[in-house]
């Protein structure tokens, strides 16, 4: 077998938490936009962040798995209905989750170097590495925040603090 089965079952469980954080993220970004009214926050954190996740889950599934003729199973997800009391209490749960998810990740390298599934944890790593710039937003947005607090004028300058897509 060119994947071992535990590198199989550990990507099919991170793709699986791929259309997780979809969810979870389209659902905050809701809450975002019509509860608080911070349009510019709700936009890019959508676009930039939730609209990720099902783009990973297929390179995930196109590099490790499809790549060598194993299909892809796609674990069911569970609904998105999580509530929020302030604007600071959504950025710090994303980026709490954008941390889980990195470990999940470097769980999975670990997995396939672990198993000498070496093809796969080279492109996990490439995966990873662009990840990273996901959680060094969460964290900026996350720093920023406990900055401003509750004053929206935090949606008028995320702007300047976007990173994402911007090169560095």
């Amino acid at each position: 077998m060119i994947v071992t089965q535990e590198t199989q079952n550990s990507l099919i469980e991170l793709i699986g938490k791929c259309f997780v954080e979809n969810r979870y993220l389209d659902r905050l970004v809701s809450i975002l936009g019509t509860k608080f009214a911070y349009n510019n926050t709700s936009n890019l954190i959508h676009k930039g962040i939730a609209h990720y996740f099902p783009l990973l889950a297929d390179e995930i599934g196109e590099k490790t798995l499809e790549r060598y003729n194993i299909p892809v199973y796609y674990p069911a997800t569970p609904s998105a209905g999580q509530d929020y009391s302030s604007v600071e209490e959504i950025i710090k749960d994303m980026e709490e989750r954008m941390l889980d998810f990195q470990i999940a990740m470097m769980g999975v390298c670990k997995i396939a170097q672990h198993n000498d599934d070496l093809h796969v944890y080279v492109d996990m790593l490439d995966m990873l590495e662009d990840f990273n710039e996901i959680v060094e937003q969460a964290i900026l947005l996350s720093d920023k925040i406990s900055i401003y607090g509750t004053n929206p004028s935090f949606d008028r300058h995320i702007d300047g603090f976007w990173i994402l897509g911007k090169d560095n």
